[in-house]
């Protein structure tokens, strides 16, 4: 089975851009440092990051970054897929 590697590309782009858009929220509305927190303390360690003030540009370049990494991992992942099929 051959998929194609741009929708693929397009589809983790977006799966992994959408999880950092919504960190992204979470420090605007105040609540990525609680949350940041908990994570550690469930994991029985002390949480050595203290979140920063929300900045737009800062979350732009973070969602536009994340989503252009995401895509070629989809799209080179998705081409040696079909390049192991083919063969």
């Amino acid at each position: 089975m051959k998929f194609q590697p741009t929708k693929v590309g397009l589809y983790t782009g977006v799966l992994i851009s959408s999880f950092h858009s919504f960190w992204s929220i979470l420090v605007v509305l105040g609540l990525s440092q609680g949350l940041l927190d908990f994570i550690y303390s469930i994991h029985f360690l002390n949480n050595p990051f203290q979140i920063q003030q929300f900045s737009l540009t800062t979350a732009l370049i973070l969602i536009v970054f994340t989503f252009a990494v995401g895509f070629i991992v989809g799209w080179v992942g998705t081409w040696l897929w079909n390049k192991m099929q083919s063969k």
